[in-house]
């Protein structure tokens, strides 16, 4: 994979600390973790805070993982921040989920391509691949909406809709390595070449 464009810098890191949508019950986005670096690898993400590591819901090693590995890492950008907040009043960066939020436009998956590179402070490039759609959810759109419970499906299909093709963020493979590396807020992110 090699260096395209460049989209931006990365602006939050973060893990879920449990996952955080319950089905049919509602969308925990106080589990989500801010954090200065994380480590990536081919099972996803761990965070570092105040001298440990906290391990993402989504990792495969994570006790209470949905996703065996298979999601190991998600994506966004703050251009999609920006869309949320127009259409549901506001959305505070980070209250999606991601795991790694970029400051830039708001792409689409045809934009992404084959992925995005991350360039770390020592100039090293992780390739993060495979990008796919984040699908929305009714939790997490009945969230956004500031409903108290979890709405049906029925009642909230045209705000479910806007939180599709991406806004919600990318789930993307980090098979570069067998071993694991570290990036930081700070770290340029640029489209695949």
């Amino acid at each position: 994979m090699n260096k395209g464009e460049a989209i931006g810098r990365i602006v939050r890191l973060q893990v879920q600390k449990v996952p955080i949508k319950i089905k049919g019950v509602g969308y925990l986005s106080y589990e989500i973790l801010s954090v200065p670096r994380a480590s990536i690898d081919v099972w996803g993400m761990v965070g570092a805070h105040e001298g440990t590591w906290v391990v993402d819901a989504h990792h495969k090693a994570h006790p209470a993982s949905r996703a065996g590995g298979r999601r190991p890492l998600s994506i966004g950008f703050t251009g999609h921040y920006d869309l949320m907040a127009e259409r549901f009043g506001e959305a505070p960066l980070g209250v999606a989920g991601e795991n790694i939020i970029v400051d830039g436009p708001a792409v689409s998956l045809a934009d992404l391509g084959e992925g995005v590179l991350i360039e770390t402070a020592n100039g090293e490039l992780i390739p993060l691949e495979r990008p796919r759609v984040a699908a929305p959810c009714v939790e997490f759109t009945s969230f956004m909406l500031g409903l108290e419970d979890v709405a049906p499906l029925a009642e909230i299909e045209g705000p479910l809709a806007d939180l599709h093709d991406g806004r919600r963020g990318f789930i993307v493979a980090a098979d570069h390595s067998p071993t694991s590396v570290t990036v930081e807020v700070g770290d340029r992110v640029f489209f695949a070449g």
